[in-house]
């Protein structure tokens, strides 16, 4: 079900336009992956489908009675106040019946176990719990999440997205997302990729990947190598890599060079190559 769809939304400040004829759905139990170099126009998205900004121009289509959860990439949140006054805070001014929910919320989220600390003596994967249960506190049917994983340990990214999947899946809660951590991307159900204010691209990702899919493989060689590979090669550690248009150039790497290669292995496409192609591709 679309809870948020765009119709050329265009965003100017004076002469200068940061986006311009945006056409992009949000639909229930998505994840929906928003992506483009800094400055590209991400922000200034999610701040018009917020509500924070008004656009110059389209339309933006709301499902009756949506209601929405934002965690931005700096805390809106309180440093000297437990976790749990910050959310009680936050639930009273959304009203009585989302107060009953705070003690629910913080459970679904993991962060009970430290509700009676301090928010600024968290790490910052706790803080991150924190930040989204707030956002949850109404319940909401579209969460967005602008760079959730900014500047956390890889150990406390992998807990915020298991979080995120159980709310997806559990709830069918859409998720609407930025990251440049592409590799969060891989299975994302909708991707748009961004350029200069436009969208470049649009597909689920195991469709990009598809078609923008390249033979990636990473090759070891037996003694070394004849000068004339250099130009064809990415030395990565003790491997070559080297990049072929398809399947039949790869074949014919292979065989050629077939006494002088001791291991090879194909490396599958992720998203990373995806959005570099592309936005070589538009510069």
């Amino acid at each position: 079900m679309k809870l948020i769809e765009t119709q050329r939304l265009t965003k100017k400040f004076g002469t200068f336009t940061v986006v311009q004829d945006l056409d992009i759905k949000v639909c229930t139990g998505e994840l929906t992956a928003y992506l483009g170099s800094n400055g590209a126009g991400k922000s200034t998205t999610i701040a018009m489908l917020i509500e924070n900004l008004k656009p110059t121009s389209g339309k933006i289509i709301y499902h009756d009675n949506l209601k929405i959860g934002v965690v931005f990439q700096n805390s809106i949140l309180d440093h000297e106040l437990t976790v749990k006054q910050n959310l009680q805070i936050r639930a009273e001014l959304e009203g009585q019946a989302v107060q009953k929910h705070v003690k629910e919320i913080m459970r679904k989220t993991g962060i009970d176990q430290f509700a009676n600390r301090k928010y600024g003596e968290l790490s910052g994967g706790m803080k991150r719990k924190v930040d989204i249960a707030r956002a949850l506190l109404n319940q909401p049917d579209v969460l967005f999440l602008d760079e959730p994983t900014t500047g956390l340990d890889v150990t406390a990214r992998k807990e915020i997205w298991q979080l995120i999947n159980e709310l997806k899946e559990k709830q069918k809660l859409a998720v609407f997302l930025t990251t440049h951590y592409l590799e969060e991307t891989e299975n994302a159900d909708n991707v748009y990729i961004l350029n200069h204010g436009r969208i470049v691209e649009h597909g689920s990702a195991a469709e990009l990947k598809q078609k923008y899919s390249q033979i990636n493989l990473r090759v070891k060689f037996k003694n070394k190598i004849a000068q004339s590979l250099f130009s064809k090669l990415v030395l990565k550690h003790d491997f070559y890599e080297y990049q072929c248009s398809d399947a039949q150039e790869a074949i014919q790497f292979l065989n050629q060079y077939k006494d002088q290669i001791d291991y090879f292995e194909y490396l599958p496409v992720e998203m990373t190559d995806v959005f570099m192609k592309l936005i070589k591709e538009e510069a």
